[in-house]
């Protein structure tokens, strides 16, 4: 009976990550949009890092000779509010880099740099 109960408390675990990460949940989502950038840029040369867990005003920091770009990555139809954009243009300044807004609908990335 113990090991019942344990090998369906697993499996209720694992379900429950798999239902956080389903596919159409916003985070999934958002993590897709960051690697359909994150290779467009790599594809044009540039080192990307991923930020964890993309807390901070931007999702991904690249690097292609001395120059820095700070980018948020936003999926469909989410918004990019003003405070967020006045975050991420003062952090970039701060690092001394070019603020950016990637847009991805489907597989085409739309640019704004700020």
């Amino acid at each position: 009976m113990l090991y019942f109960q344990r090998f369906t408390k697993v499996r209720y675990l694992i379900l429950l990550v798999k239902l956080r990460r389903a596919r159409g949940s916003p985070y999934s989502k958002g993590l897709r949009a960051e690697r359909v950038v994150r290779r467009r840029l790599e594809e044009k040369g540039w080192l990307v890092r991923q930020s964890k867990g993309s807390r901070g005003p931007y999702d991904l920091y690249a690097l292609k000779g001395g120059r820095k770009l700070l980018v948020q990555v936003k999926s469909g139809k989410s918004s990019f509010s003003s405070r967020e954009r006045t975050k991420l243009v003062r952090t970039a300044r701060k690092k001394g880099a070019t603020a950016a807004l990637a847009r991805v609908k489907g597989k085409k990335v739309y640019w704004r740099f700020m």
